[in-house]
């Protein structure tokens, strides 16, 4: 029996518009008349990207937005600019609740901040393609979207990658090719999300970095994860700085008495590389003396896990 084929991301932007398309910009300050949604530019043109007109308000957000939230400032600088020159660039939306005939409402698949500004800018209308896609690849698009032209935080990022990976199955190897990173980045990125929410939101404004919150992912978490975090913060620590205090502070804190406990920071070190090969987060415990244990790993979905056996050099027999 064949196999199912197993979800793949698409190619980037350009499968979302093809080539690029023209549009006239819309005239300042002149309201002009919606067209219906269905109803090209061009009717003459048989090109599936064709763009049409539609009514700002006949548009609904998508569902797989991975960038929360979205910025005012730099929204209402948008719309200052749409407000002269237009919307340069058409939107990338889908049919849901209708038919292939044209009925059903339009959500945003690509293009959420041109919109949003298009309605601070009180244009009536906004450009737009229409695809016919599913759910799954509609999410992809928007996170590609969103990821390879929008200047995402690595919060925004890592919980994008970590939607694909738990909702639809895609690997980590699948989302890297996809985004232009290598594998063991979009895994960091995945593992930012297992930080503390104050923790995410700190690396989230800028107030510290990536590297800082994969260096904290080596302390014990919850008080002393967050102690470590303001310190850094208030203090300006180095990303070099806040890996030798996590060690420091995690060695502390096993009994000394303990035979065997100098190992520890040894296991979280392995814990870490393990992780990192694997693309997912990996746990090791132990007895006292580290003659018997136990490795978790964690897999997101059937895809995942097939995955992770094949690093493992395991195969299934069919």
């Amino acid at each position: 029996m064949a196999r199912p084929t197993k979800p793949r991301l698409g190619r980037g932007i350009s499968a979302l518009i093809g080539d690029p398309v023209k549009v006239q910009p819309e005239v300042p300050n002149k309201i002009q008349s919606p067209k219906p949604v269905g109803v090209s530019q061009d009717d003459s043109s048989d090109n599936a990207d064709r763009v049409i007109h539609v009514g700002v308000e006949e548009i609904r957000p998508g569902r797989h937005q991975p960038r929360s939230p979205i910025d005012e400032t730099g929204l209402h600088d948008l719309a200052a600019s749409i407000k002269t020159a237009g919307v340069m660039q058409p939107l990338i939306a889908r049919r849901v609740g209708g038919d292939s005939s044209g009925g059903g409402d339009l959500e945003l698949i690509a293009g959420e901040r041109r919109w949003r500004a298009a309605r601070i800018a009180g244009l009536r209308t906004v450009p737009v393609i229409v695809r016919d896609v599913d759910d799954l690849t509609a999410a992809q698009w928007a996170i590609i979207e969103n990821v390879q032209r929008e200047d995402l935080n690595p919060i925004d990022r890592g919980s994008a990658f970590r939607n694909l990976v738990e909702t639809f199955g895609l690997t980590q190897t699948q989302i890297a090719e996809a985004v232009g990173l290598d594998r063991s980045s979009v895994a960091n990125l995945i593992r930012l999300t297992d930080l503390e929410p104050d923790i995410r939101a700190w690396i989230a404004s800028g107030a510290l970095s990536a590297g800082h919150g994969k260096a904290l992912l080596a302390a014990p978490s919850g008080a002393l994860r967050l102690k470590l975090a303001k310190q850094a913060i208030e203090n300006s620590w180095t990303v070099r700085e806040v890996e030798r205090r996590a060690s420091s502070e995690l060695a502390a804190r096993t009994p000394t008495k303990q035979p065997g406990a100098i190992k520890a920071v040894e296991l979280t070190s392995i814990e870490k590389q393990l992780g990192e090969h694997l693309g997912t987060k990996v746990a090791i415990t132990s007895n006292a003396k580290r003659t018997r244990g136990r490795v978790t790993i964690n897999f997101y979905g059937i895809d995942h896990f097939e995955g992770l056996l094949a690093r493992m050099g395991v195969r299934l027999d069919s």
